[in-house]
């Protein structure tokens, strides 16, 4: 298959999440025809529901930063799947990714599987073995959902991270903080050195039950270890581990996911790896991060970012009426799977006008539905035009709801 050809084997798949199968049968299954790729560099799983993309990039950036060959492989991505594939900080090139998933695609034809793989087992299969041919020394793995079940849960990785656990995908994962903390636990395993940010306490008491149970050494993150500094413009200081860093991404909430990382490689340099904190600190500074509190123009300030929960809505509701003037416009548009209106009563008191949109995905909410929700909202089907519409009369502009919206305005943009 060509690029092109292989978009559309991608697209026949399926929405990734409206597909999901969570297991590992079939994974291990193509996995193991295609030679087990995944176990010929070591890795780090990362697992959660907030931040575990940020903390990913940092530690990616940090282990580049300091000269060990890494792949990332992360989702979703937000305009072309190549984003989701990194080695050496570069994106995996169209024609090389064609080439891994023609393998995959292959090899899942001369098998005979339970069930077709879904979109997102064959992008991880790809991933591994892309990694596999460029001999990274390391992998960071962000986890799709969950953590017990999901196709990255098939490696034998240096550290566990489990960054912090909210209410989220609760049709697959459950209801509860407690059920959802459990799944996210069955990264850890024995001989793995684990960490853990701050949690609220039913999730703490299942990772350190789920620790004990399996007789890891669960690191517990110290918060009051980070010394926050200076802010310019919602960017900020701080001081880690004797290291003084400047963020270059937006948000309070980014330091912690930044010290994450920082303790995240203390752990690796303890198994594996030798750094110096000179190549840290470049590291963390250098990290950028795509649609989380992306700012994309300055007049009006134009920030995009893929908050879809409560947790992250709050977090951008604290950005927002700290570092950003008055008036703001948002543009919504959301998953009807999410707590619409939950991150509704979080985010609309920060803006002066809002106007509801629809996401191009078979998940999304429609306009009536979270019209319904917001009355004050203005309806417009069509993002681009809500967009365009949304830049008139204000001083902040945001997009936020779902990063496949931040996606579509970044695709236009």
């Amino acid at each position: 298959m060509n690029y092109t050809e292989c978009l559309a084997y991608l697209e026949k798949l399926g929405d990734e999440v409206l597909t999901m199968k969570l297991g590992l049968q079939n994974i291990r299954a193509l996995l193991e025809a295609l030679d087990q790729p995944q176990l010929q560099f070591s890795s780090v799983v990362v697992a959660g529901t907030n931040g575990k993309g940020s903390v990913s990039h940092f530690l990616n950036a940090i282990t580049t930063a300091c000269g060990i060959r890494t792949g990332l492989y992360t989702s979703p991505h937000l305009v072309k799947v190549e984003e989701r594939f990194v080695v050496g900080g570069s994106i995996v090139e169209p024609e090389v990714l064609a080439s891994c998933l023609t393998r995959v695609k292959d090899t899942i034809a001369r098998l005979q599987l339970p069930h077709h793989p879904t979109y997102f087992e064959i992008l991880t299969a790809a991933a591994f073995l892309w990694f596999a041919q460029e001999e990274v020394e390391l992998a960071v793995l962000e986890v799709g959902m969950g953590g017990r079940l999901d196709s990255t849960n098939v490696v034998d990785p240096l550290v566990c991270i489990l960054t912090s656990v909210g209410l989220d995908h609760q049709k697959f994962l459950g209801d509860t903080l407690q059920e959802i903390a459990r799944e996210k636990a069955g990264i850890l395993r024995a001989g793995c050195a684990s960490l853990m940010a701050p949690q609220p306490e039913p999730v703490r008491r299942v990772f350190l039950d789920e620790a004990a149970s399996k007789k890891v050494h669960l690191h517990e993150f110290d918060d009051s270890a980070v010394e926050y500094l200076e802010c310019t413009e919602g960017r900020y200081a701080f001081r880690f581990r004797g290291l003084r860093c400047q963020l270059q991404i937006h948000g309070r909430h980014q330091v912690q996911n930044a010290a994450l990382a920082m303790e995240a490689f203390e752990l690796l340099r303890s198994s594996d790896h030798q750094a110096t904190g000179s190549c840290i600190k470049d590291g963390v500074e250098s990290a950028q991060l795509m649609g989380r509190i992306q700012r994309v123009q300055e007049k009006p300030a134009v920030f995009l970012d893929g908050a879809h929960n409560q947790d992250s809505a709050r977090a951008l509701a604290e950005f927002l009426t700290q570092h950003t003037r008055r008036p703001r416009t948002l543009v919504l548009g959301m998953m009807r799977d999410k707590n619409m209106a939950e991150v509704l009563k979080i985010l609309v008191p920060c803006f002066d006008r809002v106007y509801l949109t629809r996401v191009d995905s078979h998940r999304a909410a429609d306009v009536e539905e979270l019209h319904n929700l917001l009355p004050s909202g203005i309806p417009v089907a069509n993002p681009h035009d809500a967009y365009d519409q949304a830049l008139g009369s204000c001083a902040t502009l945001v997009v936020t709801g779902s990063f496949y919206l931040v996606g579509e305005i970044l695709g236009k943009i």
